[in-house]
């Protein structure tokens, strides 16, 4: 599918209907600013709203998604060539979340066999900038695989649970850290943070450490708890 033909074809029956965008968007009961995205070809509408775009507009099914009017002698042929290019885009879709999903494992094993071999166990070394570097790489790999599988209840499930984990052994962590901050208690406590997000030890200590992880795993529990709200009310 052509995301920016489908999207000047909205753009097109919407002014042939006379409705400004506020006014369309007011109808799907969405943003304009949604709409703009759409006709400009930046992202597609959600699936829930094809068959009331169709309804508002004028149009069928396949007609939206080939982006243009459809003679009646072409209707079998242009919906084989929808379903073609629908197949091709979900393909396409999964083989990225794929990769995703493995280099996110594949960074933050790394980061972890780094905070080893470079603190050592019990990570009484000094980190180095490839720490940190490989830090922020973990939060950025696991913060777009939750963006982009924010419609995948498994895999928001399981962000869930890694969340709820790490963000239970950080507060422990944190919490314990003010009766004795140098603790190897402590530290095997808030093992599964510290080995990857020892990075941040350039700049803090432990406790603050165990402090904005805490932060990022409720900030990620949260996020994962609206898409499965959402999922379950559709």
């Amino acid at each position: 599918m052509d995301q920016n033909k489908i999207g000047e074809f909205i753009a097109q029956c919407r002014k042939e209907h006379n409705m400004t965008q506020m006014q369309f968007a007011e109808k799907l009961g969405v943003t304009n600013k949604a709409v703009s995205k759409w006709e400009t070809g930046k992202c597609l509408p959600d699936a829930a709203l094809f068959d009331d775009i169709c309804m508002l507009l004028n149009i069928t099914l396949n007609e939206l998604f080939a982006g243009e009017r459809i003679a009646p002698e072409n209707i079998e042929k242009k919906s084989e060539e929808n379903l073609i290019g629908i197949a091709t885009e979900l393909q396409k879709k999964d083989h990225k979340i794929v990769l995703l999903k493995y280099f996110t494992a594949i960074i933050a094993l790394v980061a972890s066999a780094t905070s080893i071999s470079v603190g050592g166990i019990s990570f009484e070394g000094t980190p180095v900038f490839s720490n940190l570097l490989l830090t922020i790489l973990v939060i950025c790999t696991w913060g777009a695989l939750m963006y982009f599988t924010q419609k995948d209840r498994c895999t928001q499930r399981v962000a869930l649970i890694i969340n709820m984990v790490l963000g239970g052994v950080s507060l422990i962590a944190f919490v314990l850290s003010f009766w004795d901050v140098n603790s190897q208690v402590v530290l095997w406590i808030g093992f599964p943070c510290e080995i990857l997000f020892y990075g941040f030890k350039l700049f803090w200590d432990w406790i603050c450490i165990y402090f904005v992880v805490t932060v990022l795993a409720i900030v990620g529990i949260e996020y994962s708890k609206r898409n499965l709200s959402e999922q379950s009310t559709k």
